[in-house]
Formats: C-alpha cells, sequence, structure tokens
C-alpha cells in the first residue's frame, strides 16, 4: 500500500464521518438520535454497537456482493441479502450483550433489536456499491460513516442533556427540539466542507 492510498483511505474516513456524515448529510438513523440520546453513556455504548455492526455487515455486505450477487446476476436481491445479513449481525451482537454484558443490554432495552432496521447501516452497504469501492475502501467507509454516527449521537446526548435542564416551549417539545439542534448540527458540518474546499 503506498503513500497516495493511505492518504485516500483517510480522505474516505473523514468524508464519511465530518463532510458527508450519515445522520447530518443523509439524514439516516434519526430514529435512535431521537430516543436514544438522552444519555450520553447509553449514547457512545449504542454508538459503538452501531459502529461494530456498520463496520462488520458493510464487510460481509460487500463480500456477498462482489463474490456471490455478481457472478450469479442476481445483484437485483442485494437489498434482501444485506438485510438478512445486517438482521443476523444485530442478533449475534444481542446475544453476545445479553451474555456477557447485561448492564449494557439492559441500558439498550427494546433499541439493540431496531439496530437491524437501523436505514444507516444498510445506507452506507449500499453506498459502497454505489460508490463501487474495492474492500479497503469499503471498509474505511464504513468505518467512518459508523464514527460519525457515533460522534453525532455522543454529541447530540450532550446537547441534549444541557436542553433538558432548561424549560422548552411545549409547542416544540424534545422530538422537534432534537431534531432543529440535528439541522443546526447539520449546517455546521456541512460549513466544514467549504471551508476545507
Amino acid at each position: 500500500m503506498d503513500w497516495e492510498q493511505i492518504v485516500f483511505i483517510l480522505k474516505i474516513i473523514f468524508t464519511a464521518s465530518i463532510t458527508e456524515n450519515i445522520v447530518l448529510f443523509y439524514f439516516l438513523g434519526t430514529c435512535p438520535l431521537i430516543s436514544i440520546s438522552s444519555n450520553l453513556k447509553t449514547s457512545f455504548q449504542m454508538g459503538l454497537a452501531v459502529c461494530f455492526v456498520m463496520l462488520i455487515s458493510t464487510s460481509v455486505n460487500f463480500t456477498l456482493y462482489k463474490y456471490i450477487l455478481l457472478p450469479l446476476n442476481i445483484e437485483y436481491l442485494q437489498l434482501l441479502f444485506f438485510v438478512l445479513t445486517i438482521a443476523a449481525i444485530t442478533q449475534f451482537l444481542e446475544l453476545f450483550l445479553d451474555r456477557f454484558f447485561p448492564e449494557i443490554f439492559a441500558s439498550f432495552g427494546i433499541f439493540l433489536p431496531l439496530i437491524a432496521v437501523n436505514c444507516s447501516i444498510l445506507g452506507a452497504s449500499l453506498f459502497v456499491v454505489l460508490k463501487e469501492y474495492d474492500f479497503i475502501n469499503s471498509v474505511a467507509y464504513s468505518l467512518g460513516s459508523g464514527l460519525g454516527w457515533l460522534l453525532v449521537i455522543c454529541l447530540m446526548a450532550s446537547l441534549r442533556r444541557r436542553v433538558d435542564e432548561s424549560s422548552i416551549s411545549i409547542y416544540l417539545g424534545k422530538t422537534g427540539l432534537t431534531m432543529l439542534i440535528a439541522s443546526i448540527m447539520s449546517m455546521a458540518f456541512y460549513g466544514l466542507t467549504i471551508i476545507i474546499k
């Protein structure tokens, strides 16, 4: 691996995590952002879980697509295969946490199985195919997307903790305020793109 490839991989990670953040640029995976982000510790743990599932599922989905679906000319079934892979990896993670980390498992509650339907994880797998990345770049993109999701949910939890101490308009509510904060964060992250260019 030469220096140009390393720089390109770092650009993919930076772009996926900051300038084209999967939550703030594409608005994928906002449901857990709204529901989990009231507690920083739980948000961080959920962010790590999403990172793990996104990294593993994108790697497996890339391999499935490249070496099974394309050679058999059944790439139109990619969505079905991708969703099944994500569900299986999420189930494995759920069983692992329940067995070895029951306190983390209990803190997620109903939201842990919902990682399987987190559209940001499916989006990462689909974007890798659309961008025609190779395996290394696919792993870099999924890592950057997962780290970006982790960053956003932790920032949101930090901001919401401060907001929960103040009075909120009944017309806006906590959900509306969370979406407003996400919109402002999206503009701030997009501003980085303009500064970098």
